[in-house]
């Protein structure tokens, strides 16, 4: 009776050991099933926002950093009743004059006289000037751009307004300089940039072969510093056919800075004059 006794208690003990094994198997092959779906589906995709503030009736240069799908204007620039009179102000590349503007009516959205769906992609610059009396918070919210990107570049001494593809501070720098954003630079072209405090441009950026990006206030070859979001003209050299600026892109680059932009009140934005004096001097230089 005993051994029938302790038979039982042996085969009770295999049958929970089969059992747990089993049971650890399946788990495993789960688990194995599981890993392998995990390892084929899988994103990288990063989606933020970036806060930028435009002061009381003052212009400010900006690009769009994040992609917010279409990039309609009321997507990527919400703005809430007291936004009323803001107006952005969009630069036709080929024509060379700026595009009819875009109003931001209070309760109703932006609206173009001529544009029933006007946009605003990663990469192109625009002004925007806020209300007197009513400073506008903003706040880009989409995806990171991310892989090849590319914008087109104006040639043969045009203006494009323009700004960084992604959300990065950074030197504009050249194809050569590693860590910059590998503008597509060559002899002769200029960079102008809106100086916040003085709502006018800066002394333009001359860039010369063999030597970078130089200006009456900054000799080091890198060119103008942008902050996320920050727009700026660039003008192509006379015999410069048009380019794309390409990039290549992924969120391991990625810094953020969360910089408040502060930006004349005028009825259109400045454009810069070309060939300014002080980039000729450099040149004598």
């Amino acid at each position: 009776y005993q051994r029938r006794v302790h038979g039982a208690h042996r085969n009770q003990k295999n049958i929970k050991h089969m059992r747990t094994k089993t049971l650890l198997l399946t788990a495993a092959l789960s688990a194995a099933g599981v890993a392998a779906s995990m390892a084929q589906v899988y994103s990288v995709n990063v989606v933020g926002y970036v806060n930028i503030t435009v002061p009381a009736g003052k212009l400010m240069i900006l690009a769009n950093p994040l992609n917010n799908g279409a990039n309609g204007i009321d997507a990527v620039l919400p703005l809430p009743e007291s936004g009323d009179s803001a107006i952005v102000y969009r630069f036709d590349p080929v024509g060379q004059t700026f595009r009819d503007a875009i109003s931001f009516f209070g309760g109703v959205g932006w609206l173009s006289g001529t544009d029933p769906n006007p946009t605003l992609v990663p990469g192109e610059g625009f002004f925007i000037q806020a209300p007197n009396g009513t400073a506008l918070n903003l706040t880009f919210v989409g995806e990171v751009p991310q892989g090849n990107l590319s914008y087109p570049l104006a040639g043969n001494g045009r203006l494009t307004l323009v700004g960084s593809m992604v959300p990065q501070e950074n030197y504009v720098g050249d194809s050569t300089q590693a860590g910059s954003m590998l503008f597509p630079a060559a002899d002769g072209d200029n960079i102008y940039v809106w100086d916040i405090a003085g709502q006018t441009y800066k002394d333009a950026y001359g860039y010369f072969d063999g030597i970078g990006w130089l200006s009456s206030f900054d000799e080091s070859g890198k060119g103008p510093l942008l902050s996320v979001g920050q727009g700026f003209w660039i003008q192509k050299n006379v015999t410069s056919p048009a380019v794309n600026w390409t990039r290549t892109f992924n969120v391991q680059q990625l810094t953020w800075q969360k910089k408040k932009l502060p930006l004349i009140h005028i009825s259109e934005p400045p454009r810069p004059e070309r060939n300014s004096y002080a980039v000729l001097c450099l040149k004598k230089k």
